[in-house]
């Protein structure tokens, strides 16, 4: 399965590339041209965003560990789209599974230890993305970590915090 193909999967949750294009096939009814077109090119948006070109930046200009750099310094996001999945690092699986999760603008986004195995370019790319309109108002997210540190929103974006101590929940005011 190549990169491209396993974020497509994100749109309707199989596991299996489908469609025309490889963005699924839809979940209720058939997509129709403008639906297709809509998720091919939220494919797009998302490996831009989020592809090793945003990872270089994010880095002041050095490649991820593994990276294939283009000529221009940046891996172009047409052969990354193209590599096979199972032939990525660690890190860059990471990075396509949440761009997986973010293709569709589900309602709801998990985001479990999302940082694990990122190098700090990837790490610093998704922040961004999703701080400045990565998912929208009208999905909510849930961030499962460690670290408070790793929440890329703060309680002045509207966040709501909840903590577990010694086997007891409580929310969390401040900062």
């Amino acid at each position: 399965m190549s990169v491209w193909e396993a974020v497509g999967t994100g749109f309707d949750g199989g596991f299996v590339p489908l469609g025309q294009e490889r963005v699924g096939l839809g979940v209720m009814r058939e997509l129709n041209e403008e639906e297709r077109q809509w998720r091919v090119g939220r494919c797009w948006e998302v490996l831009e965003a989020l592809g090793p070109g945003a990872w270089v930046k994010a880095h002041e200009g050095t490649p991820a560990v593994g990276c294939q750099v283009g000529s221009s310094g940046t891996m172009l996001t047409e052969v990354f789209e193209n590599r096979a999945f199972v032939e990525l690092s660690v890190a860059e699986q990471r990075m396509v599974l949440l761009m997986r999760a973010l293709v569709g603008r589900p309602p709801l986004v998990l985001l479990d230890e999302v940082w694990s195995g990122m190098d700090e370019g990837m790490v610093r790319a998704a922040r961004k993305y999703l701080r400045e309109g990565g998912v929208g108002e009208e999905q909510a997210v849930v961030v499962i970590t460690h670290w408070e540190e790793e929440v890329p929103w703060g309680t002045k974006d509207g966040v709501k915090r909840f903590m577990l101590q010694a086997g007891e929940g409580r929310v969390v005011t401040g900062s």
